[in-house]
């Protein structure tokens, strides 16, 4: 609907929706489905195109990224289980914002992983336009973090973050800016006053806020890949060496972050955790490199004893998070 007023209006700087401005999210999401749009007409296949093809984008870029970081075996099990997991599916083809900061996010901690901070920076701006200050924030912290934990944190000074700011602000800068021009304070009260600090210490659904609520849906939402999950979680760290080690150490410093930020966060979506996919994708992605490099009958052992056990988990995760699941409209509005 936004990207349809867009065009009506003919305004690619400030978000509507029924006609009313609307200060949720910046507006890279809306302006790839209104030149979907522009180029196939108004269509649920124009709303979805972006999300699918970036979640096809997302599936390349970890396989590129992982042969890089690991070998060919890391890199075809971890696109497969990410590509192939139930909440990446479901979110590849849903007409939200969430695949778009996937990529962008993901993007980013792969160009510090590879050392090309100017693309990262880049790349961190584009998430900031995609979903506000997270995009900064998240790959900001993450990066810190690994650095510290590593015991790296001289790298930042070969960061070259004064070039980096500049860069930032080249992308995300105008918009930010002109939106400021045109509405005011009522802006920054609106996205970065409500949409972000209100909603991450105020609880938007009340019945939501358990410490416990991502539990299940990463359970639910990693289907049918949870059996292995929770091992690979424990055997990247003690069976783990050497460069392998270091890299499983920035993947858990990645999911861990994201995943305690939210558990606090009181607002609370299913879609939210989201970005923790890749780096539990590749934890596991490696973990079945290792098995399948052991004993054969060892392996099958172990895979047999998860699967079952991830039956029973997933029977459970069915019953408590389908409720949380957004409903379908078949309705064409």
């Amino acid at each position: 609907e936004t990207a349809k007023e867009m065009i009506r209006f003919g305004d690619y700087l400030s978000p509507r929706i029924f006609n009313e401005f609307w200060f949720d999210k910046p507006p890279m999401y809306y302006w790839l489905v209104a030149g979907v749009y522009k180029l196939f007409g108004v269509s649920d296949f124009g709303a979805r195109l972006p999300s699918a093809m970036l979640g096809i984008a997302t599936v390349a870029l970890v396989y590129l990224a992982v042969r890089r970081l690991f070998d060919e075996d890391v890199a075809f099990w971890s696109t497969l289980v990410l590509g192939t997991s139930l909440e990446f599916f479901y979110l590849a083809k849903a007409a939200v914002t969430d695949m778009t900061l996937l990529f962008f996010m993901t993007a980013t901690l792969f160009a510090f992983m590879r050392k090309r901070y100017y693309l990262m920076y880049f790349l961190m701006g584009l998430a900031t336009l995609t979903k506000g200050p997270i995009g900064l924030v998240f790959p900001g912290i993450i990066i810190f973090l690994y650095l510290l934990f590593a015991g790296k944190l001289k790298t930042i000074t070969k960061m070259s973050i004064p070039v980096g700011i500049i860069i930032f602000l080249v992308v995300t800068a105008p918009w930010y800016y002109l939106m400021y021009v045109t509405h005011g304070q009522v802006f920054i009260d609106t996205f970065f006053g409500f949409h972000n600090v209100t909603r991450f210490t105020t609880a938007e659904h009340p019945t939501r806020v358990l410490w416990y609520y991502y539990i299940p849906v990463v359970i639910v939402g990693f289907f049918p890949w949870t059996g292995l999950l929770f091992d690979s979680l424990k055997k990247s760290i003690t069976a783990s060496s050497g460069e392998d080690f270091k890299n499983i150490l920035f993947l858990h410093t990645w999911w861990i972050f994201v995943f305690l930020f939210f558990s606090i966060s009181q607002t609370k979506l299913v879609s939210y955790i989201f970005p923790v996919f890749p780096p539990l994708a590749i934890l596991v992605g490696w973990n079945i490199v290792r098995l399948t490099r052991e004993r054969f009958a060892q392996a099958e052992i172990v895979n047999g004893v998860l699967s079952f056990s991830f039956l029973l988990l997933f029977a459970v995760g069915c019953f408590i998070g389908s409720n949380e699941l957004a409903e379908i409209s078949t309705s064409a509005k």
